[in-house]
C-alpha cells in the first residue's frame, strides 16, 4: 500500500464509543467529539500518544494489585 493510500484510508473517522472518534492524519491521532458548542479536538503527535499508552498499561498494570478496602 502507498503512503498516500494508507492516509486516505486512516483519515476518516472511526467511532470510538460515547461520541468520540479518531483518525489518522499521517502524524497525529486526532480525537473528535461534537457538543452544544461545536467541535473539540485533541491531536495526539507520537511522544504523546506512546505516553498514553504508557500511563494506559501502568493503570492496568496497578488495578490488577489492588486489594478490598476492609
Amino acid at each position: 500500500m502507498k503512503r498516500s493510500e494508507f492516509i486516505a484510508a486512516t483519515s476518516a473517522k472511526t467511532h470510538l464509543g460515547d461520541g468520540l472518534f479518531v483518525h489518522f492524519d499521517g502524524y497525529h491521532f486526532i480525537l473528535s467529539t461534537e457538543r452544544e458548542n461545536g467541535l473539540h479536538w485533541v491531536g495526539l503527535e507520537p511522544p504523546v500518544f506512546d505516553a498514553f499508552i504508557c500511563y494506559r498499561e501502568q493503570v492496568y498494570k496497578d488495578a490488577k494489585n489492588l486489594t478490598d478496602d476492609e
